[in-house]
């Protein structure tokens, strides 16, 4: 279809007009579009031919709903690859404002829990490795749940405005890889009609059946504007830095690109900078460290990486304590999650990596400002900080979970690592280790106690101070305090997630930096700082949730009144822990024994009459 708009040498291929057109039949139809937008090459085609569509349905005069841009935002994705993903979103928000298209970018984001500083460094959850990452739970967690959840909202406003469900359009296709074409094909993925997927959602693949060399042609199109098919937000500059990305994670050559011969591919995976699954190496990561200097400041994460791959397999940095008491009273004893020493370290090296991305970008600001430095787009761009991992809000929440931890020495334990890094300067470079190699994790013991009273009295998060200021400090509640499985706690507030106000997050941070608290809190028992959180409600539980967090709290506290019981340092509970323990076997006859006494005391109940 030829429109008047088109420059007289560019007529549109065939599979790019039919995409347009099928695209335009549903808005036509009365379907919002919502566009999947990474900032790759794929989504960005897609992208570029829905708003054609869009365009082309405003042109003609006729009704449409409103459409929306959804990318997702995890905290940890390659800094090059967010920086561009903004980048577009600023590119497509200007062209949507100047030809007043019904387009909205939204962007969703994973729940303060989910994030890789809450599970990884505050709860200690090992990374998904190449042995364990079968499935990916952190994709799940940080993309999939999220962009679920603006999907849903999505809907349910394009519905209450009286149009037709929304249609989610993918930039997957199927020569991407076997796994990925055997996947669209059982869902029935394709170009030309919608399909509904597994979560209920209508889905269109408008580029199925497009080969890369399709992809990169089409893109390319628009490097000069004489050339373009039509009108679009993708200038010349936002396809040249996507251009530049892939060449630089393709050891800088993209055989895309070549006028003649045989075409190589360019098609590098951009992945979260964290990411362990890739095993050994990040090879996109790597080439773009090595093809070009402009890419330094991103060493710190690539090393960060790498230390948590080297790391797999040191025993020595795991967790012993289990979480869940069996039937018998025991808790089980191995090796697993990252010990409170190791999330420690990783605290310090990440913090330590925000602080040196912060005084790179203040000393480029200073070098443009005073002429040093020219003040070309690119060091414009970088004289703000290109990534923070760790925010006044992450800070509060991982400082939640080490408070209830049997070995953090006091109260705020990670707040006091963020005065350390933040105000006394010191700096935690990231080690470069050789690879532990892989060992068999030692067998499963289990230790006593009981109902967590076995030798040690635990009450978790009640604060008695708080049931006696509440009354005065809060005078709006009904009660100083909460009850949670007939327990008496601290108060609490409760939320659809784990949630942190950000806002009080902020400014109690600032004030713990300022004042005497990072001394007197050294005075204070670690569960303390986290009766304080929920107290004041700065941070608030899921809903129903309550007797977990209780749960943790009394362990935790359980194990720190072990250890100050019997004068053990932590090395030494470890060892106490593992020589008090029992065996698999030890333990298995435990629970026949116990299940054979409650057998037996059901049965003399059922024949005494008098039994309660």
């Amino acid at each position: 279809m030829q429109d008047e708009y088109l420059p007289e040498r560019c007529v549109l291929p065939g599979q790019v007009s039919a995409a347009i057109q099928t695209i335009r039949q549903l808005i036509e139809r009365g379907h919002a579009l919502v566009m999947t937008l990474s900032g790759g090459k794929d989504s960005s085609t897609t992208t570029l031919l829905c708003m054609e569509a869009i365009r082309q349905v405003q042109r003609a005069g006729q009704r449409q709903p409103q459409h929306f841009v959804s990318s997702s935002s995890t905290g940890v994705e390659n800094p090059e690859i967010e920086a561009n993903l903004a980048a577009m979103h600023e590119d497509i928000e200007q062209w949507v404002h100047a030809n007043a298209l019904p387009v909205t970018v939204r962007t969703a984001t994973p729940t303060p829990a989910a994030r890789f500083v809450s599970t990884t460094i505050g709860r200690g959850t090992l990374p998904r490795f190449v042995e364990n990452g079968a499935k990916r739970t952190c994709s799940t967690s940080w993309k999939v749940l999220p962009q679920q959840r603006l999907a849903r909202e999505l809907q349910g406003l394009s519905v209450a405005n009286g149009h037709r469900e929304t249609v989610t359009v993918l930039g997957t296709r199927l020569d991407e890889s076997p796994t990925r074409g055997a996947s669209m094909r059982r869902r029935g993925d394709n170009a030309q009609t919608v399909n509904r997927n597994a979560d209920g959602f209508l889905t269109l693949a408008p580029i199925a059946q497009w080969s890369e060399a399709d992809v990169w042609d089409f893109l390319t199109l628009f490097l000069d504007g004489q050339h373009a098919p039509f009108p679009a937000f993708a200038s010349a500059g936002c396809v040249r830095r996507m251009l530049e990305l892939y060449r630089s994670a393709n050891e800088g050559t993209c055989g895309m690109f070549m006028a003649d011969g045989a075409k190589a591919p360019c098609g590098s995976r951009f992945g979260c900078w964290q990411c362990t699954i890739t095993g050994e190496r990040d090879r996109s990561m790597e080439s773009m460290l090595t093809s070009d200097s402009r890419y330094a400041y991103m060493q710190g994460l690539n090393d960060l990486r790498n230390f948590l791959v080297a790391t797999q397999w040191d025993m020595s940095r795991r967790e012993l304590v289990g979480r869940t008491i069996s039937e018998a009273g025991y808790l089980p004893v191995r090796p697993d999650v990252y010990s409170l020493a190791m999330r420690q370290n990783l605290l310090r090296y990440v913090l330590t990596l925000d602080e040196v991305e912060t005084e790179r970008a203040e000393k480029l600001d200073g070098d443009v400002a005073s002429g040093r430095a020219p003040a070309t787009p690119e060091n414009q761009r970088m004289r703000e900080p290109q990534f923070q991992i760790v925010s006044e809000a992450d800070i509060v929440l991982i400082d939640f979970y080490w408070s209830m931890h049997h070995y953090a020495a006091h109260a705020f334990p990670a707040l006091a690592i963020w005065y350390d890094v933040k105000v006394l300067g010191r700096r935690y470079p990231v080690p470069r280790l050789a690879t532990v190699p892989k060992m068999p994790i030692a067998p499963k013991r289990w230790y006593r106690v009981g109902a967590l009273d076995e030798q040690a009295p635990a009450d978790g998060l009640r604060d008695y101070q708080a049931e006696l200021w509440n009354r005065y400090l809060h005078p709006e509640r009904p009660l100083g305090w909460r009850e949670v499985d007939g327990q008496r706690v601290c108060w609490f507030d409760e939320a659809d997630g784990l949630e942190v106000d950000a806002s009080a997050a902020v400014l109690f941070v600032e004030d713990f930096c300022e004042g005497q608290m990072p001394l007197r809190s050294q005075w204070h028992h670690a569960i303390e700082s986290a009766r304080f959180w929920l107290n004041e409600e700065i941070i608030k539980l899921p809903a129903g949730m309550a007797a977990r967090y209780q749960h943790m709290a009394r362990r935790g506290q359980y194990f720190a009144h072990v250890a100050e019981r019997l004068n053990l340092t932590p090395a030494e509970l470890d060892a106490h822990l593992v020589r008090e323990s029992i065996s698999d076997v030890e333990h298995n006859e435990a629970l026949t024994q116990r299940a054979s006494t409650v057998d037996s005391e059901s049965a003399a109940a059922q024949f005494d009459m008098f039994a309660a």
